[in-house]
C-alpha cells in the first residue's frame, strides 16, 4: 500500500498533482525502483494553456509521473474551483532537493542543456556542492538533427536515474517525451533555467528595478491573466 498517495486533480480541464514536497519526494524515490520511464513537469501558467490547446503537450502532462504547479495562481485556481489545495513548487529549490536526494540514494545524473561552456561551469559547481554526486554526462542543449541520435545513444549507454533539461533543448518537456522511449528507465525533467543559476549565470532573486514600470506594454500582460480568471469562473459556477 502506498503511504505517500498523491492525488491528481483538473484545473481548466488541466492535470495537476496535489502532493507536498515530501511527498513528490517520496514519490520520487518509489519511481526510482520500478523500472518505468517518468517524466516530471513543472507546471506554470503558460504551459497550463499550451495543454488546453496542444493535444501532444497534453498528453504529456496526463502521462507524467509527476505534474508539480510552480505558478501561485495555479494554486488560487485549484482553491477557487474547489479542486483542492495545492503546493506551490519554486524549481530551483526542489531540484537542489532531487540532486541531494540523488546523492543520499547514489544514484546517477545526466545534464542535458545550455551552452557548452555554461554547462561546463555547471558541472563544476555541482561537483562543488554535492561532492558525492555521481554526474555521469553531459551535453549541451543546442542539438541539430544530425547530433540527436549520437547525443540519444550517449545518454541511453550513461544510463543515469535522472535525466535533467535545461535551456537550449529543442521542444523542452515535449523533446523528453518524444524521445522517452529511446530513453533507459529512469526520471527525466526540464529544469527550465536551473542551469544557469548552477553556473552562475544568473542569479536568484534580482533587484526589483523600477524602470519595468515605465515600460507600457508590460500591461499586455493583464490579458491572459484576465482571461484566466473568467474561466475560473465559468468552471466555478458551472462546476465543470
Amino acid at each position: 500500500m502506498d503511504t505517500h498517495p498523491v492525488k491528481r486533480v483538473q484545473v481548466l480541464n488541466v492535470p495537476v498533482d496535489m502532493a507536498d514536497q515530501e511527498q513528490a519526494l517520496k514519490r520520487i524515490e518509489k519511481l526510482l525502483v520500478d523500472g518505468g520511464r517518468h517524466q516530471i513537469v513543472f507546471l506554470d501558467r503558460q504551459k497550463l494553456f499550451k495543454a488546453r490547446r496542444n493535444p501532444e503537450f497534453r498528453r504529456c502532462l496526463r502521462e507524467a509521473s509527476l505534474v508539480l504547479p510552480i505558478s501561485e495562481g495555479i494554486v488560487r485556481g485549484a482553491r477557487f474551483t474547489r479542486k483542492g489545495e495545492l503546493t506551490r513548487y519554486e524549481s530551483f529549490p526542489f531540484v537542489i532537493r532531487l540532486l541531494s536526494l540523488a546523492e543520499r540514494l547514489n544514484r546517477t545524473v545526466y545534464l542535458l542543456g545550455s551552452r557548452k561552456q555554461d554547462l561546463e561551469k555547471a558541472e563544476r559547481n555541482l561537483k562543488d556542492s554535492f561532492p558525492a554526486l555521481r554526474l555521469v554526462g553531459r551535453f549541451s542543449g543546442f542539438i541539430s538533427k544530425t547530433m540527436k541520435k549520437d547525443v540519444l545513444t550517449a545518454i541511453k549507454k550513461a544510463s543515469p536515474a535522472f535525466l535533467l533539461a535545461g535551456n537550449g533543448l529543442p521542444a523542452r518537456d515535449l523533446w523528453l517525451l518524444r524521445h522517452k522511449k529511446e530513453l533507459q528507465p529512469g526520471i527525466y525533467l526540464w529544469v527550465g533555467e536551473c542551469f544557469d543559476y548552477f553556473s552562475g549565470r544568473r542569479n536568484r532573486r534580482p533587484r526589483f528595478d523600477a524602470r519595468h514600470l515605465l515600460k507600457p506594454w508590460r500591461i499586455l500582460r493583464l490579458f491572459p491573466l484576465l482571461y484566466y480568471w473568467v474561466l475560473l469562473i465559468v468552471y466555478r459556477i458551472f462546476k465543470l
